[in-house]
């Protein structure tokens, strides 16, 4: 058994946080666990990608391009922008939320339409699942949460081989005590999007 996993977003989005917990949940269910993370010019809202890799035994921490299980993109450009990495045959989670990148901010860009990189996004997975993460985080009242919903619905994906249980452990352990249960409400609602 093995998951190879990318999660893709920009800096600030908690994706080290989230992959972080995904590896924790994982060497408690008792499987090999290997990490690596680009993190670009993530301290400046930039890219960052996580691989992670899971399974009964794990060599290197790297995925090659064309070969990840899952990509779990924290939003829609840097999704679309992690798709050279899915396998044919690949699942997408992504948060339905457009960054625009500091080259449209600073006007020497244009911005791209949301629809057009859900549809290239679409257009490369054989599954999709599209979470609008923001507006559940809204409902909870904290938009720090999004990333937890996001671990829900890639929880809920039947690649997942890790236990929920093991998910609400490591949530648990990794977060300060205060934000522990608005982070499993979102876990759970995360999990909906999917099932």
């Amino acid at each position: 058994m093995r998951l190879d996993s990318v999660f893709s977003g920009v800096g600030g989005q908690g994706v080290v946080v989230i992959s972080d917990i995904f590896c924790e949940a994982a060497l408690l269910d008792g499987f090999d666990v290997a990490k690596a993370e680009i993190h670009g010019m993530a301290q400046r809202g930039g890219s960052i990608i996580a691989h992670v890799r899971i399974g009964d035994k794990v060599q290197s921490p790297l995925i090659e391009t064309g070969t990840a299980d899952v990509v779990l993109g924290f939003e829609v450009l840097e999704t679309a922008r992690a798709m050279p990495m899915l396998k044919t045959g690949g699942t997408v989670v992504v948060n339905k939320k457009y960054i625009p990148p500091s080259t449209v901010l600073d006007g020497s860009a244009k911005p791209v339409k949301i629809e057009k990189l859900l549809s290239m996004i679409r257009g490369r997975a054989t599954r999709i699942h599209e979470v609008d993460g923001m507006a559940i985080a809204n409902e909870l009242g904290n938009p720090l949460v999004v990333n937890t919903v996001l671990l829900g619905a890639f929880s809920a994906l039947p690649e997942n081989p890790t236990k929920p249980e093991s998910l609400r452990k490591a949530i648990a352990s990794r977060l300060k005590e205060k934000y522990v249960n608005v982070n499993l409400k979102a876990f759970q609602l995360g999990q909906e999007q999917v099932k």
